[in-house]
């Protein structure tokens, strides 16, 4: 089957399937197009590999039960079906029957079940076949309810499966439970938007970020009820995280300015040189909440600089642009809520790499940055001299030279008084000889 803008399967970047009722003739188009797509795919005809049922479709609501358990055989039977596709198609008893035929399935790699009334039981019905199944992506959106429990089992069931993405999107989740041992090994994507997780949730969440060898890189909470502390809970989870690349937590209407200051923070931590290297350069993308202005641009310059040059210098660079700048400084400090003190910074710059460092701020950002970074740097060095440790050297130094100073003397006097006994001695032979 060809994948023009009128088949059956998922669209290429992976998303799962939108399908668009306002035109009715596309509609009408559509059902006839997949309903000789399901006889051929039942015929094993290798052109089918993509496959998309609606529940308004006629055929689709004159299936019997038997026909559902019949539909889940001849998928299983298939070897050249890659994507299915089921819209408002499914209940809890439905779902039974078509996973009591669909046992397994070699070729299946996409499975997107999408607004059906499927709850507890249903998704029970299914972890069978994705114990076994060789699903790189499930999209289970716009089902019932999810409670913790089956969210773990479902966990459990695509632990050693290949599967890279999993969307539970508006399904009802007001918490869940991640165990650490039976994690997705291969999960890469990871979206559950549209719920209602909470600090807690992002607890279990944060397990995914924080275990070895992250495998996540893009996780999608927006439109859940995260606030500040929630935020908190994935900031530190992120902190030694070097494998998400994409954070959605917009339309978190609970998150303020501290959540925004916390991940301002996470990209670029501005209480110090040292804390800003050791900053996330991995995040790419953070999708945020309505925040003030100065939030996104900052968060936006240091995910730049992530996108940009990760992974060789995010880091030296917004050393760079941020902690060299006494104004764009002053911005962050005051965003993550740390107190300002540039003669502190230059504190902790060698004195052996100062005249360098002075001279990038003089390039990179102009004169009137250089003159406010010398006047910095010169009350750093001051506050860091020992003067006693000082005056101990000079002292030391000046007695080693008074004692080679005295040294010469005393060979000076010597050799005056060597002299002095020799013209004595010269002195006294000639008088003898006279007499």
């Amino acid at each position: 089957m060809s994948s023009d803008s009128n088949s059956c399967s998922s669209s290429s970047d992976g998303e799962p399937f939108i399908y668009e009722s306002d035109d009715d003739g596309w509609a009408t188009y559509t059902e006839d197009y997949c309903f000789d797509a399901l006889i051929l795919m039942r015929e094993n005809d290798p052109g089918v590999t993509a496959l998309y049922a609606s529940g308004s479709f006629e055929h689709i609501q004159e299936m019997t039960d038997e026909d559902w358990v019949q539909f889940g055989r001849d998928i299983s039977h298939n070897d050249y079906l890659y994507d299915l596709n089921l819209y408002e198609t499914l209940d809890d008893r439905k779902t039974a029957l078509f996973f009591q035929g669909l046992t397994r399935s070699n070729t299946l790699k996409r499975i997107n079940i999408v607004n059906n009334g499927i709850g507890v039981s249903g998704i029970q019905s299914m972890i069978p076949f994705l114990s076994n199944s060789n699903l790189v992506s499930l999209c289970l959106e716009g089902l019932d309810e999810i409670k913790p429990l089956r969210f773990s089992l479902l966990f459990q069931a695509l632990h050693n499966s290949p599967i890279e993405r999993l969307d539970c999107n508006d399904c009802s989740l007001d918490s869940i439970e991640i165990d650490s041992n039976i994690i997705p090994k291969y999960l890469k994507r990871l979206a559950l938007a549209g719920n209602c997780i909470d600090a807690e949730g992002c607890r279990e969440v944060a397990k995914l970020l924080q275990k070895q060898d992250p495998t996540l890189i893009s996780l999608n909470l927006n439109g859940n009820k995260i606030d500040d502390e929630g935020v908190s809970v994935l900031v530190s989870a992120l902190q030694n995280n070097t494998s998400l690349k994409k954070l959605d937590v917009s339309q978190n209407n609970d998150i303020t300015s501290k959540g925004g200051g916390l991940l301002l923070k996470l990209v670029n931590d501005i209480s110090s040189i040292k804390a800003t290297m050791q900053s996330n350069h991995t995040l790419q993308a953070i999708v945020l909440p309505e925040l003030d202005d100065d939030y996104e641009h900052y968060i936006f310059d240091a995910l730049r600089f992530n996108f940009e040059y990760y992974p060789r210098r995010p880091g030296p660079l917004k050393v760079k642009c941020t902690q060299l700048h006494s104004g764009q400084r002053a911005v962050m400090c005051r965003l993550q809520g740390v107190e300002q003190s540039n003669a502190a910074l230059y504190k902790h710059i060698d004195p052996f790499i100062l005249p360098e460092v002075l001279s990038l701020v003089g390039r990179i950002h102009g004169q009137g940055e250089l003159f406010v970074a010398f006047l910095s740097s010169i009350a750093g060095l001051i506050s860091t001299v020992n003067r006693e440790e000082y005056l101990e050297e000079q002292k030391a130094f000046y007695e080693a030279k008074l004692k080679a100073i005295n040294a010469d003397l005393a060979a000076i006097r010597n050799a005056k008084s060597e002299t002095a006994t020799l013209e004595n001695d010269q002195h006294s032979r000639k008088r003898l000889r006279q007499i």
